[in-house]
């Protein structure tokens, strides 16, 4: 895929002359969703789907971008980046490169070429690596280095302030900062993260896509920011607390919240201590009991936080009647998307066999699944 997308540079932009690459991770949660824009912890890998960016600094102030998957080409100055209504994807690449120029960072002209095989709309944040591809790539362009995290930081700010989700700051740091061989353990209050080794035994990370699309910005994924932050501003009243992952006991504010809000709220709570346990779990090698908090994870998501969908539930149901499944979930904010699947690598030919069978019979479309490994981030691949 690398090669195709230089390859396609050269036939947009005329040459491969003094090009740089970049390629960057797409990313799966192993549990802890919904809680990273809530301050709690949370364990994502990067895995073997990748964002590719190549460019090259121009001698004027011309922004030339052109999206490989879409097969679309835009054309902007460094003087003039403004929201785009039909050719969304630009966006991604747009606010990353207007948040570096607010910094006060000279931004040169340049022409890109983006493109990759992480699924988009699929919940393994192919917006995420691309913002982040365009971070590293316009830090060589421009001769800036930037820490890794405050490149994190400028492309979560990208996301919410000129893209519009009001997404937390997991995502970018998985696809920037993840390890091979190893799950990412992020303090999403402070920033503070640790890597908690993989051992899987026998098992591995399948993911299922539901191939049911959805778009962030025009899902339930806002209203859900909104509503635990009602909660949180209602709790504030009788606790000093920042987070809703700071609350000690959610169940004394069930008469004191909306149904629905405590509802939220208590997935919030809840999920912060799986993710913990989680950790412990993998770190002491029992693979049961951290498939077991996988779909306690999912249940939440499922009945408390109401971000799955019938797709979604159907695999991870199948997973729990078939022998050599340790746990599954939801993986990325729902309603459609991916699950991800704990399972014995040697059961993985019948079990997508029988899924897919199934799904299609049910859906009428077959599942994609995707076999995957844990593997550095940008920062590891392509060093600013």
């Amino acid at each position: 895929m690398e090669e195709k997308i230089k390859q396609k540079f050269a036939e947009v932009f005329g040459d491969k002359a003094d090009i740089f690459s970049v390629r960057t991770p797409g990313r799966a949660n192993l549990i802890g969703e919904h809680i990273d824009y809530q301050g709690g912890y949370v364990l994502p890998i990067a895995v073997d789907r990748y964002i590719f960016s190549t460019g090259r600094k121009r001698n004027d102030r011309k922004i030339r971008l052109f999206s490989f998957n879409y097969n679309e080409f835009f054309e902007t100055t460094a003087d003039d980046i403004l929201y785009q209504n039909t050719r969304k994807w630009a966006n991604y690449m747009l606010g990353v490169i207007e948040e570096f120029r607010k910094l006060g960072h000279s931004v040169p002209g340049m022409e890109i070429v983006i493109g990759g095989d992480v699924p988009v709309g699929s919940g393994l944040s192919s917006s995420a690596a691309v913002e982040i591809s365009t971070g590293v790539l316009l830090q060589k362009l421009s001769g800036i280095k930037m820490e890794p995290v405050e490149l994190i930081k400028l492309a979560r700010r990208a996301e919410n302030e000129f893209v519009g989700v009001n997404c937390g700051i997991m995502d970018q740091f998985a696809v920037h900062l993840s390890k091979r061989d190893n799950a990412l353990l992020l303090n999403c209050n402070t920033l503070d993260y640790k890597y908690i080794p993989l051992h899987l035994k026998d098992c591995g990370f399948l993911l299922v896509d539901t191939k049911k699309k959805r778009s962030l910005s025009s899902s339930v994924y806002n209203k859900r920011v909104r509503a635990v932050e009602d909660a949180l501003n209602i709790i504030k009243q009788y606790e000093d607390v920042d987070f809703l992952t700071q609350v000690k006991d959610i169940s004394v504010y069930k008469d004191r919240l909306s149904e629905e809000n405590f509802k939220r709220a208590r997935h919030i709570v809840e999920e912060n201590v799986r993710v913990l346990t989680a950790a412990k779990d993998l770190e002491n090698r029992k693979i049961e009991g951290f498939g077991k908090l996988m779909y306690e994870s999912h249940d939440s998501l499922k009945n408390l936080y109401e971000v799955s969908c019938d797709e979604l539930d159907f695999i991870v149901d199948f997973s729990k009647g078939f022998s050599g499944v340790k746990g599954a979930r939801l993986t990325g904010a729902g309603m459609g998307g991916c699950c991800i699947v704990l399972i014995e690598k040697r059961t993985i030919p019948n079990f997508t066999e029988q899924l897919s069978a199934l799904y299609k019979k049910q859906f009428g479309i077959k599942p994609e699944f995707y076999e995957v490994e844990s593997v550095n981030g940008a920062f590891y691949e392509n060093k600013p």
